[in-house]
């Protein structure tokens, strides 16, 4: 065995006990890591200046939001929602439609919830969503559904973070460009216009 697969092979036993005793934190620093790879590709393949604090608030959301919420969702999947071992191709088709039917508008919702708030206008949280979700969500249906099908089908529950991450680097080019695409003179108006009956008494 050579020097370097000695090396990953002791990465790979050090990653896995890791998630066994400190899975939740493992599962964040998986995501955290994902998302900087992942749009730092983005930036440099579709920006053309890098924006440290654009990745520094996809780091944030992986680390606090996506590694923990989707250590939970899988859980929940698997014990809860379509209990047992099973790897039928009806138990996988159960499993991707729960994740994209339920699972996956509800964390665009989030995703979006948390980057203009980390963005620092949450009061542009309505307008964003409105005019991201829907090519959000289509988008990632061209892309997990068939993720899916190998995720469910052949790796563990512990694992689902880490292979989710690996897919995501390429996700996140897609995801990136949606999210900072610069809104339509409308929506801006509109999102304007929001903000100021708000703050109108």
């Amino acid at each position: 065995m050579s020097a370097l697969a000695r090396a990953g092979s002791r990465l790979w036993a050090a990653y896995s006990r890791s998630l066994d005793s400190r899975p939740i934190l493992t599962k964040a620093c998986t995501s955290f890591t994902g998302f900087v790879i992942g749009d730092t590709v983005a930036q440099y393949a579709t920006e053309p200046k890098f924006d440290p604090w654009r990745t520094a608030r996809f780091a944030t959301y992986g680390f606090t939001v996506h590694g923990p919420l989707c250590h939970y969702l899988y859980f929940w999947l698997d014990k809860v929602l379509v209990p047992g071992a099973s790897v039928s191709a009806g138990t996988i088709l159960k499993k991707i439609a729960y994740d994209q039917l339920l699972f996956t508008p509800a964390g665009i919702l989030v995703f979006y919830c948390c980057f203009k708030t980390l963005e620092g206008q949450p009061w542009a949280i309505p307008a964003t969503v409105r005019e991201k979700f829907v090519p959000t969500l289509l988008a990632g249906y061209a892309i997990w559904p068939l993720a899916h099908v190998v995720n469910f089908r052949y790796v563990p529950n512990s694992h689902r973070v880490l292979y989710i991450n690996v897919i995501t680097v390429g996700w996140n080019v897609v995801l990136s460009k949606i999210a900072n695409s610069k809104p339509p003179t409308a929506v801006t108006k509109r999102a304007a216009k929001e903000l100021k009956l708000e703050h109108d008494p």
